[in-house]
C-alpha cells in the first residue's frame, strides 16, 4: 500500500511504514524529530529503524484529517488542537507543515506524521489558521459542512487560549499563498473572510 507524498516514497510494508527519501539529510532530519517528540510523549510513530535514505516506522491506523473536513465532529476537532499545543508546548516552535494529510485520526486520538520540514519560530495561530485554510479549501470547498469543520476547529483552537484575530490573519494569509502556489485553482479573498467569522 503507498500512501500520499509528493516528495518521498512512503509505503506500508507488513506491519511497518517504509518512508525512502531523496536526501539523507532529510531522512536524518526526520529521524531527529522523531525521536524526540516521542520521546516527549506526543503522539507520533514510533521511529523502529533508520538508514541513510529510509527510516521504518510504526504503522497507526486512521483517516487523515483530509478525509475528516466534510465529518469533523468536537472530538476530532479538540484532538487536533491537543496535539498542536502539546508540539509547540514541547517545540515552542510551528509545526509548519500543517496538511491534514499530516495529522491522523485513530478513533480516539490525533497522530502526528511526516516531520521532514524543519519547524519554525512564530506563534501557534499561524498553524492554527493554515489548517483552517486547508480544511476549507479541500474539493468541495467552502461547503456548510466545510463552514461547520471551520468552527468547529476555531472553537477547539480558542480553547487553548490562542488569539482568534491571529487565527483568522493566518487563515487569510495561507488562502493567499495558496492562491499564488495553485494557479489554476484561485479562492476568492472576500468569500474566504466571509467564511470565517
Amino acid at each position: 500500500m503507498r500512501f500520499f507524498s509528493r516528495k518521498n516514497s512512503v509505503t506500508l510494508e507488513g506491519d511497518h511504514v517504509i518512508k525512502r527519501y531523496r536526501d539523507a539529510a532529510t531522512c536524518h532530519r526526520e529521524a531527529q524529530s522523531l525521536k524526540f517528540l516521542h520521546g516527549a510523549g506526543l503522539a507520533v510513530p514510533a521511529l523502529l529503524g533508520a538508514e541513510d535514505h529510509c527510516l521504518t516506522l510504526e504503522y497507526i491506523p486512521g483517516d487523515t484529517y483530509a478525509d475528516l473536513a466534510e465529518t469533523m465532529t468536537h472530538a476530532k476537532a479538540e484532538a487536533l488542537s491537543r496535539w498542536l499545543a502539546q508540539f509547540y508546548g514541547i517545540t515552542g516552535h510551528l509545526r509548519g507543515d500543517v496538511n491534514l494529510r499530516n495529522f491522523l485520526w485513530t478513533g480516539k486520538t490525533c497522530v502526528g506524521v511526516d516531520f521532514e520540514d524543519p519547524s519554525l519560530p512564530g506563534p501557534m495561530e499561524i498553524d492554527m489558521g493554515k489548517i483552517i485554510a486547508f480544511a476549507v479549501t479541500y474539493k468541495p470547498s467552502f461547503t456548510a459542512k466545510k463552514a461547520l469543520c471551520a468552527r468547529l476547529l476555531l472553537e477547539a483552537f480558542l480553547k487553548t487560549g490562542a488569539d482568534c484575530e491571529l487565527i483568522q490573519a493566518a487563515y487569510l494569509d495561507e488562502i493567499v499563498a495558496m492562491n499564488n502556489r495553485r494557479a489554476a485553482i484561485s479562492v476568492d479573498i472576500k468569500e474566504a473572510a466571509l467564511f470565517l467569522r
